[in-house]
């Protein structure tokens, strides 16, 4: 059972005529539906969550960072301003993504959102709008790069703490974080001059 919710309701007020009132009431259970033994579940995995359709999901994530790096690495090391710019901007709404996990691990907080963790969400969502401008590649990778490793371990000091997302969600973020340092890696090695 959830947290105790305030709503407003319109009840009838002696003397004939109607003022609002406010009661606490408690939120129903969650439902099951039908479907819901039909979705695959791993047990490993609090909550019911599908850990392989996430690892999935975030390994597809990486796979236009890793194709663009690639592409850099068959174009003989020539520097393509566009796939870089593409990169970077990609980089970015990655940023922009942890960002809002972390804004709904905040919110969902029993006792409701911290100024500590909202200011924790709204950080990276400052960090990046300056990313997405396309500026050199040579400074704007290694700023996402850095950036990107640094919400890391944060994540992970927040999660050690209790204070963060569930682990399930680390242990798919630590392979695509991997996998993003790479691809960044690999593309300012590509177009190093």
């Amino acid at each position: 059972m959830g947290a105790p919710v305030m709503i407003a309701e319109r009840m009838e007020a002696g003397g004939g005529g109607r003022r609002p009132a406010f009661r606490v009431i408690e939120p129903a259970p969650p439902r099951a539906h039908a479907h819901d033994e039909d979705i695959p579940r791993d047990a490993a995995h609090p909550g019911g969550v599908n850990g392989a359709a996430a690892a999935s999901l975030a390994y597809l994530a990486a796979a236009p960072l890793l194709g663009a790096a690639i592409w850099l690495v068959a174009g003989a090391g020539g520097r393509d301003a566009t796939i870089l710019h593409a990169m970077g901007t990609y980089g970015a709404a990655l940023i922009l993504f942890f960002a809002g996990v972390r804004w709904g691990v905040a919110v969902m907080k029993p006792g409701g959102p911290t100024v500590r963790a909202l200011g924790g969400a709204a950080l990276p969502f400052a960090l990046a709008l300056p990313l997405l401008y396309p500026f050199d590649p040579d400074l704007r990778l290694p700023a996402l790069m850095l950036t990107i490793l640094a919400l890391l371990l944060d994540d992970l000091r927040a999660t050690n703490r209790g204070d963060g997302a569930p682990t399930w969600y680390l242990a798919v973020r630590l392979p695509l974080t991997a996998l993003v340092m790479v691809a960044f890696a690999v593309a300012l090695a590509a177009t190093a001059p």
